[in-house]
């Protein structure tokens, strides 16, 4: 990796990149005036930004690159953490009287015990940390999307509190803690993607745990308590997991990632392999552990945003993707592309039921993130390629929703999308680049659909029928609830005041941002493909050639979306006059408020609504027969992994 010593060296910016958020998390906590905090949030968020990008200029089409950091003051740091996190949990849950979250974090602290006194000081450790293309693009979601998300948020908690005080004169201002848990969020999610070794990553993997934790139960209704315990109980599990994987790993002698999937799933590595992809699937929310993400709706949006596009489940889906080169046609393999693609199909039907702008985000979420399981699943270069360009185009889409969402609901007191009526005469500017969002997660030539496409192409190649009728249903129901939403947002039910004025510059500066980028990948995309992503496959897989979709086809398609980005700009260079009346059966009374004579001679507003097929796509319905599915998936691949270790393989 040449190209990073010739910039920085690779320990250095790793360092400068989980000191800054700490630092900046450090300063948050003890500020207390918006003067104060707004220097530190944009600076540390744009020196972050800056961060990343150096790392991935650097690293550019670079051969991975490993190194050692190891001191014993290191481990007896991190193990101290370990404990203080289990003590916090468990503290936490006498207190709100949640016997099972207190129970799961003894176990988790009696087995990183055991393992750290019995087992780790026998197993040498030859790379601490390690940077791929995998890590780079990781990175780049990271500080870019998450710092912009703290930028936002200082604006939007503004009102936040302003609205709570409202509601509670008596509250007391929490955003320092706010503040301070995001960077602290951001500085765990870069140890994962750097750390090599597994018990530094488990360390950083249960911070983003209590940090998600905190974050969801911000504002202490009993609603937020609940929701954040379910979040830590279902990530427990995973932990736990994660613990029983590193003492079985520990035991044979190896700790670190890239030696785990250079092995593959041999011998009596498959129990540990499964044991850290249910890691990653609790923490990503796949079924039947999908309620935890649900809850965290509750959470103000810089928290729903954060969790869903470049923290916490991306850390799930992150781990899945590294451990791909040791899934594929096994046990292993088998048992997680199909509970991604059920997921994938339950979840999509699911969201096609939901009013609510914020659960139709965090259905789409879970579903996508399912596609992405599977994908990894399947374990080959053409899949996990499909699964990387999910990965990104996913962040940036979802950043930009969920950030647009939230400032709508500020700003016409709904995240209902029946209450979205006339929002491109409400809110024009918001409007548009919601609607940009929108078409990103669903329509040709935007990147979601094309890594559809390359998902399709690689099904093809493997012979894998199932997934490919999941992935052609569960398309067609995200077209549904997509289109749905966006039809919403263009109907026209009455004159409204323009409201956008009220939103703040710190909020625009970060929408904007995730605009650009979604129109900026969309048109880089081929660029992307050819200087990191197919690099990344050929070190890891050991192919050349490799050519999911052609070079020529993505240019046409990023051609394509400039096109597309142009026909945009109509809406801003519109004429405001109208050109038609509105046509109301002849029945017309006021046709500014769109109001007409019904049949009993009353006045009546024209509206629009949508049918959101309750009856048959209900979380009531749906979601027994979803976690019955992928429970039996996963019973059925954890007793295969422990018949591994008796020498029987399928």
């Amino acid at each position: 990796m040449e190209g990073v010593r010739l910039i920085i060296e690779p320990v250095l910016i790793i360092g400068l990149l989980l000191l800054m958020p700490l630092l900046a998390a450090g300063l948050l906590l003890v500020i207390r005036g918006n003067g104060g905090r707004k220097v530190v949030v944009v600076g540390f968020g744009v020196l972050i930004m800056l961060g990343t990008i150096l790392l991935a200029v650097g690293y550019l089409v670079g051969d991975p690159w490993q190194g050692s950091f190891h001191y014993p003051l290191i481990d007896y740091c991190l193990l101290a953490i370990d404990v203080v996190i289990g003590l916090y949990i468990l503290a936490k849950s006498i207190k709100y009287k949640k016997l099972l979250a207190g129970a799961l974090a003894v176990a988790q602290m009696a087995g990183i015990l055991a393992f750290e006194f019995l087992i780790a000081p026998g197993v040498s450790i030859a790379s601490d940390l390690y940077i791929d293309g995998l890590s780079v693009i990781m990175a780049l979601i990271i500080g870019i999307i998450g710092s912009g998300i703290c930028i936002y948020a200082l604006g939007y908690m503004k009102d936040h509190e302003c609205h709570a005080r409202e509601d509670d004169p008596t509250c007391k201002d929490r955003r320092p803690i706010f503040f301070a848990l995001m960077f602290l969020f951001l500085a765990a999610m870069f140890a994962i993607v750097f750390f090599n070794n597994l018990a530094w990553l488990f360390c950083a993997w249960e911070i983003t745990t209590v940090c998600s934790f905190a974050l969801i139960g911000y504002t202490r209704t009993d609603e937020a308590i609940a929701n954040s315990f379910r979040q830590i109980v279902m990530n427990q599990l995973g932990g736990l997991a994660f613990v029983i994987a590193l003492i079985l790993l520990g035991l044979q002698g190896i700790l670190e990632l890239d030696v785990v999937i250079s092995h593959g799933n041999l011998g009596l590595l498959g129990l540990p392999i499964i044991l850290l992809a249910f890691a990653g699937m609790t923490k990503a929310a796949q079924v039947p552990f999908q309620s935890w993400l649900l809850g965290a709706m509750v959470a103000p949006t810089p928290t729903s945003a954060l969790l869903h596009s470049s923290t916490m489940v991306k850390a799930g889906v992150f781990m899945v993707i590294k451990l791909a080169p040791a899934l594929g046609w096994n046990a292993n393999g088998i048992a997680v592309m199909l509970i991604g693609g059920f997921t994938f199909l339950f979840c999509s039907a699911i969201a096609i039921s939901q009013p609510n702008a914020k659960r139709v985000l965090a259905y789409s979420t879970v579903a996508n993130l399912g596609l992405i399981v599977a994908c990894a699943g399947v374990g080959t270069p053409e899949a996990v390629w499909a699964a990387i360009f999910l990965l990104i185009f996913h962040a940036v889409a979802k950043s930009l929703l969920f950030l647009c969402v939230g400032t709508a609901e500020h700003n016409i007191g709904s995240r209902d999308i029946e209450e979205m009526d006339n929002l491109f005469i409400r809110m024009p500017k918001l409007a548009m680049l919601m609607a940009l969002g929108i078409l990103t997660m669903f329509i040709a030539p935007f990147g979601m659909l094309i890594s559809k496409w390359a998902t399709i192409v690689s099904l093809v190649e493997t012979g894998n029928a199932v997934l490919l009728i999941i992935l052609a249903f569960g398309s067609a129901v995200t077209f549904m609830f997509w289109a749905k939403w966006l039809g919403k947002m263009l109907a026209v039910a009455g004159s409204q005041s323009n409201v956008e004025t009220a939103v703040h510059r710190s909020e625009w500066s970060t929408i904007g941002l995730m605009a650009v980028l979604v129109i900026g990948l969309s048109v880089g995309f081929p660029f992307v493909s050819e200087m990191v992503v197919v690099p990344y496959l050929a070190c890891i897989w050991n192919v050349t050639g490799l050519d999911v979709i052609s070079f020529d086809n993505l240019l046409i398609m990023a051609i394509i979306v400039l096109a597309v980005v142009l026909s945009f700009l109509v809406f801003v260079w519109r004429s405001k006059k109208r050109t038609a009346p509105i046509y109301l059966s002849g029945v017309g009374l006021d046709f500014e408020e769109r109001t007409y004579l019904n049949s009993l001679s009353q006045e009546t507003k024209a509206s629009q609504r949508n049918w959101y097929m309750d009856g048959w796509f209900s979380e009531q319905s749906m979601t027994p027969l979803a976690n019955t599915c992928c429970i039996a998936v996963l019973v059925f691949g954890m007793t295969l992994s422990l018949l591994s270790l008796g020498g029987w393989s399928l």
